[in-house]
C-alpha cells in the first residue's frame, strides 16, 4: 500500500494533526498514531504513600499486573513508570521493527519498560543516575527473574550510579530508549517546553545520535510538535546526519491522552 504524504500547517495540539499517514511539517516527515489502553481502578489506599499519589495507587494493577508479588515503587515511580500494557506494546513494536538489536534504556527508573524489553530482546542494558530508582528496579527485576544487564549500580556499592550522558557502547546496532524526567507532577505548562528538561532534549539527542540512529523517547502529551521537529533537525544538522521520519504515538488511558512515545529511525 502506498502511504499518502501531505504538507500541513502547525497545530496547537498533537491530536489536531492527521493520523495514520505521513505528512510534512517544516521539512520534517511525521506520522501520528494512537493507541488506547483500558484501565480498571481498584479501591483501597496505602498508608505508605503520600496523599497526592493515592490516585496512582488505584491503578497499581494497571502499572504492574503482579503488583503484589514483590514490586516496589517510590513516590516518583508511581507517576513516572510506564504501565505494563503500554510497555508490552512498545517492546513488541520494537521487536517487530528491529528484532536483532540490543536495547539500552538510558533512564530505566523503576524498570517497567525494561522488564518487558527483556522478554523480547537478548540484551537489555539499563542505566539510571538515581540510586533509589536503581534499588527499586533491581528488586522488581529479581522478583520477575529476568536476565537484565544493569549498568546503573554496582551491587557491592549501593550508592554508585551511572549518568547516561557519560555512557559509551561499542555495538552500534542497538535501540536507545530515553524516558527523561519531565519535572514531576507539575509539568503541565501549555505547551510543554522541551528546552526546560534537565538534561535538555538537545543534549540527549546529541549524545544518542552519536551512538545509534534508532531512538525512542517518552515525552509529555502537550509538547509542541514543531519544537520537537526543530530540535531533531538542529541536532542532525550539527552531526551531519540524515533527518529521518518520526512516528509520534499518542498513548491514551481510557480514551484520555496520557503521554507520547516518539520513534525515530525505526
Amino acid at each position: 500500500m502506498i502511504e499518502t504524504q501531505k504538507l500541513v500547517h502547525r497545530k496547537l495540539s498533537v491530536s489536531g494533526y492527521p493520523q495514520n499517514e505521513f505528512f510534512v511539517l517544516e521539512s520534517l516527515k511525521l506520522k501520528i498514531t494512537k493507541k488506547n489502553f483500558p484501565c480498571q481502578l481498584h479501591p483501597g489506599i496505602s498508608i505508605d504513600i503520600p496523599k497526592q499519589i493515592q490516585k496512582f495507587y488505584r491503578k497499581r494493577f494497571f502499572l504492574f499486573k503482579k503488583f503484589n508479588e514483590g514490586i516496589q515503587l517510590d513516590e516518583e515511580s508511581w507517576y513516572s513508570v510506564i504501565p505494563e500494557e503500554m510497555s508490552i506494546h512498545i517492546a513488541n513494536k520494537l521487536k517487530a521493527s528491529s528484532p536483532d538489536s540490543d536495547v539500552i534504556d538510558g533512564f530505566c527508573g523503576s524498570g517497567g519498560l525494561a522488564i518487558q524489553l527483556a522478554k523480547c530482546f537478548k540484551t537489555v542494558i539499563c542505566i539510571d543516575i538515581d540510586p533509589m530508582q536503581n534499588t527499586i528496579f533491581i528488586n522488581s527485576a529479581r522478583s520477575i527473574t529476568l536476565p537484565i544487564i544493569c549498568k546503573c549500580m554496582n551491587p557491592q556499592q549501593p550508592q554508585s550510579q551511572m549518568n547516561f550522558l557519560e555512557y559509551t557502547h561499542t555495538n552500534q546496532d542497538f535501540i536507545l530508549i530515553m524516558c527523561p524526567p519531565w519535572g514531576g507532577l507539575n509539568y503541565s505548562h501549555q505547551p510543554y517546553d522541551l528546552n526546560s528538561m534537565k538534561p535538555s532534549l538537545q543534549d540527549l539527542l546529541t549524545k544518542g545520535l552519536q551512538m545509534t540512529t534508532k531512538i525512542v523517547l517518552q515525552l509529555p502529551k502537550n509538547i509542541d510538535i514543531q519544537q520537537l521537529g526543530s530540535i531533531f533537525k538542529d541536532v542532525t544538522d550539527k552531526l551531519r546526519l540524515e533527518l529521518k521520519p518520526i512516528e509520534v504515538e499518542m498513548m491514551l488511558i481510557n480514551e484520555q491522552i496520557n503521554q507520547l512515545i516518539i520513534y525515530y529511525g525505526l
